[in-house]
């Protein structure tokens, strides 16, 4: 790949990651993350993740992949799916009534 195409990647999955980023850090100061440990863990693994990828070429001088571009996309994806869940309803608009 061209310097220019690494470049461009680097800073599509610098800003794909800092949604993650930003995401894992509105979790973290929710009331789940604040009385599950396994929450917090799961958000603080993530943000971890999220930081090192988006940073790659700054701390280990690797440019990211395509492979990398996308799964940190389908990440943001996964997350943003799931954005209903983190407003404190009753219960999730996919279950049944039954199961509340």
């Amino acid at each position: 790949m061209t310097w220019q195409t690494n470049q461009l990647m680097a800073m599509v999955n610098l800003i794909i990651c800092s949604g993650i980023a930003w995401a894992c850090i509105c979790r973290l100061n929710s009331e789940i993350c604040r009385r599950f440990r396994l929450s917090r863990a799961r958000y603080t693994l993530l943000l971890g993740g999220a930081l090192a990828s988006g940073l790659q070429p700054l701390l280990w001088g690797s440019w990211p992949t395509v492979g990398a571009v996308i799964l940190a996309g389908c990440v943001l994806a996964g997350l943003a799916l799931n954005v209903v869940r983190w407003y404190g309803q009753v219960g999730h608009p996919m279950r049944r009534k039954e199961d509340l």
